[in-house]
């Protein structure tokens, strides 16, 4: 789904049998930290843009009659405790801003009528999450063909851009090629899944440990090319994803592999990182300790910036770095417009 289809998606009239989410409560009781969880929770498609927009609409099924300047501020101040509940805001951070300002051009439009705006979003609230499933099947179609016969992909993470991709390749190459699959020593679980997936999809995999990252990709040169998700695009055309995405894309970049990144528009933030310490959050990544329970954060992510990623694979098709500015400029000026 594009940045701009997300607003488009609200704007598109769409059959009365879509199901809306409703809540009884009222907006000061309204918790939106635990909306965006059930939300996440009740649907594994969902991505974290999507699924805090979808908060914010099932906000504004709270929110009685008001001001234009009333309704936006609820949003805001939705959107900052929203912000404020997770560890990495930024992915969400790319949905609710968005939303925002979709809400302002649409209020604009409708000549500060809240509740024509508010029953049009919660009639189509749920054509965001719909658009954003064929986002991730728009983004395989847009990349499959990287996956030629015979190769190696290597790929870490648990993206479903990625595996759909994948998947899609597998389909139109009947598995003749072969995947090279990071294992997180962090999230035993979700590793197994991902490789039971792949091999169920007819593709041979090999499973092997972050350590052996570079023996694999420099001295066995058994890779062919790295594909990896994201959590979030910045706006420079890096990635915010799974720690130890930046370590393999500085290896894939010194043995000369190409390192694409699978990811929805819809994921493009406005954040501009200068490098590893301007993520504008803070993790504990070292604790150092002298207990034998101490144990690695399992949700700890890095910042690959755009010199080290050869494209970006959306479903508008694939695209250098430098098109995650041009396409939220486009966005963002034509809805402050």
């Amino acid at each position: 789904m594009t940045s701009s289809g997300l607003a488009d998606a609200a704007k598109e009239t769409v059959s009365a049998n879509l199901p809306i989410r409703r809540l009884s409560a009222s907006s000061s009781n309204f918790d939106i930290v635990s909306t965006y969880r059930k939300l996440l929770e009740s649907d594994p498609e969902l991505t974290k843009p999507v699924a805090a927009i979808e908060s914010l609409i099932a906000l504004l099924n709270t929110v009685p009659s008001t001001t234009v300047y009333e309704t936006l501020d609820t949003v805001k101040a939705h959107s900052v405790r929203l912000a404020a509940s997770v560890e990495n805001p930024v992915p969400l951070t790319a949905g609710t801003d968005l939303f925002l300002q979709y809400l302002v051009s649409s209020l604009k439009q409708q000549e500060g009528s809240f509740d024509a705006v508010r029953q049009h979003l919660l009639r189509n609230g749920r054509l965001f999450a719909q658009r954003a499933i064929a986002a991730r099947n728009g983004v395989a179609e847009a990349g499959w063909r990287f996956v030629r016969e015979g190769t190696c992909v290597l790929t870490h993470g648990a993206s479903r851009s990625v595996t759909g991709l994948l998947e899609r390749a597998a389909k139109s190459l009947n598995g003749k090629f072969k995947v090279v699959y990071v294992r997180d020593q962090t999230r035993v679980e979700e590793s197994d899944s991902v490789v039971k997936e792949l091999r169920q999809m007819g593709i041979p995999v090999a499973e092997i440990p972050e350590a052996a990252v570079a023996h694999v990709m420099g001295l066995l040169r058994q890779v062919n090319m790295v594909i990896v998700g994201a959590e979030a695009v910045t706006q420079n055309g890096g990635i915010i994803s799974r720690i130890g995405t930046y370590q393999i894309a500085q290896l894939a970049s010194r043995v000369k592999i190409p390192f694409y990144v699978a990811a929805e528009t819809h994921k493009f933030a406005r954040k501009f990182p200068l490098d590893q310490r301007d993520l504008g959050f803070k993790q504990q990544v070292l604790d150092f300790s002298t207990d034998a329970r101490s144990k690695r954060p399992a949700d700890a992510v890095d910042y690959t910036p755009p010199n080290l990623i050869s494209n970006l694979i959306t479903e508008n098709g694939v695209h250098l770095p430098g098109y995650v500015f041009e396409q939220l400029l486009s966005i963002y000026g034509s809805l402050n417009g």
